[in-house]
């Protein structure tokens, strides 16, 4: 029945969505033309539809170029060298026969709304592809960090192994091109957001806020960490998000330590368990807003309170937490921002009253010990950040350690500016008092 039901209801729905703003996103490509100058930047839409999803979900990079968030399958292809821009879309789009109306069709038409040079039905990619196959001739792509080989190596291009099959069928026709995997390029022409993308990405974060307060009050003994996943997910579309743009974690016990949460994405359960007193929580949450993604965590609880020694731990991560958010800046390092929260872990050590905060504070301050320490960009995606943080982008800063197989992590969004970072993420609390203050109102 519940098939049914959703095929009734997609063959009903009208998804007809233009080009969010044709200046700047032929603006994108344009760049991209320039980086990618010597060849060709072949981007892919996402060609499945899953029925266990919350709606079609594009492909960031196939969005971020075009603005087409429900065309199935197609393929954009910036020609570096002649500044030319293709889509090569299916001639099969679902359910177009029974009145589903794709986005767009080949033609003028919609060459001239999308601002695109060339939009064809997807056949002509072999005919663009022979004009330009030669040696030295490269063809580049951005991989998915989430996809793992579907063959064998033996099976794979010798040139190209690691690419998708998309990419190994190109080779397979056209074994003169040269491939290149080129995803933090990519990622660096979306480090700088537009005026339309930063509401998008405030929005996201004001909706964030609100679904990781709602997923604290829901915490408590005896509860499942998918109960809470799930009060998240409806908080987010409560807020007028596009629900998260990540399945949430709240991971508590031994799931809270680096990198048993990534775990999760590849077991049925995703490490469900049974919260109990006296652990640690991670509570990881982002809410989408136009594609953009909001992310925010904090280190709770299970029990509403904090044991003594969690408390001191906690408080000590969030006093070098606020150093080193107060650093961020247009121009810092990563590494400059660590070495500012390192020196304020450091000035607690000779105060740190419990054996355990000592030997965090020793811990932590040794950058190997704590290998999952990150800054990283958040826009469509999470990415790596550039060697040196520019005005106009978005980050979250996130600590992350253990101790004695516990975990604590914090997390905010901010706009990075030429003077300091505007926090996108108030309104959650930090301190250990402020956190179980928080959690006793739904108590």
């Amino acid at each position: 029945m519940r098939n049914i039901r959703f095929i009734a209801w997609f063959l009903l729905a009208s998804t007809f969505v233009g080009a969010a703003d044709n200046a700047a996103i032929s603006a994108r490509r344009k760049r991209a033309a320039s980086v990618f100058h010597d060849g060709i930047l072949i981007v892919h839409a996402v060609s499945r539809l899953d029925i266990a999803a919350d709606g079609y979900r594009q492909d960031p990079y196939f969005y971020y170029f075009t603005g087409l968030e429900n065309t199935v399958g197609a393929l954009l292809a910036i020609d570096g060298k002649l500044g030319e821009t293709w889509l090569f879309l299916p001639d099969r789009p679902p359910y177009q026969k029974r009145g589903l109306q794709p986005e767009a069709l080949p033609g003028a038409d919609a060459a001239k709304r999308l601002g695109i040079d060339h939009v064809v039905d997807w056949s002509a990619l072999d005919g663009f592809l022979s004009q330009r196959a030669g040696p030295g001739v490269r063809i580049y792509y951005a991989a998915d960090v989430a996809e793992y080989p579907e063959l064998p190596a033996n099976l794979l291009s010798a040139k190209a192994p690691e690419a998708p099959l998309w990419i190994q069928e190109i080779l397979h026709k056209y074994p003169a091109f040269d491939v290149k995997e080129v995803m933090g390029d990519v990622n660096a022409l979306m480090f700088v957001q537009d005026a339309g993308e930063l509401d998008a990405l405030r929005a996201a974060a004001k909706a964030t806020v609100t679904a990781l307060l709602a997923g604290m009050h829901a915490i408590r003994p005896g509860v499942q960490q998918r109960i809470v996943e799930s009060v998240v997910e409806s908080a987010c579309w409560d807020a007028g998000a596009h629900g998260t743009d990540f399945w949430p974690w709240s991971m508590s016990g031994e799931n809270t330590v680096f990198p048993r949460p990534f775990f999760s994405l590849a077991l049925y359960n995703h490490l469900n368990k049974e919260m109990r007193a006296g652990e640690l929580v991670r509570l990881d949450v982002g809410c989408e807003w136009q594609h953009y993604q909001g992310d925010l965590g904090r280190t709770v609880p299970v029990s509403g309170h904090y044991s003594d020694d969690q408390r001191e731990i906690w408080n000590i991560f969030v006093s070098a937490y606020h150093a080193g958010a107060a650093a961020l800046r247009a121009g810092v390092t990563v590494d400059e921002v660590y070495e500012i929260w390192r020196s304020e872990l450091l000035r607690h050590r000779a105060a740190a009253k419990s054996a355990l905060a000592q030997h965090a504070i020793d811990s932590w301050s040794k950058r190997e010990n704590v290998p999952f320490w990150q800054i990283h960009a958040t826009n469509l995606l999470a990415a790596r950040p550039p060697a040196t943080l520019p005005v106009g982008m978005t980050v979250n800063f996130e600590p992350i350690a253990s101790v004695d197989g516990q975990g604590f992590f914090l997390e905010d969004m901010y706009l990075i500016t030429k003077d300091g970072a505007e926090l996108l993420t108030p309104g959650v609390p930090y301190s250990a008092e402020q956190i179980e203050e928080e959690m006793r109102k739904e108590r």
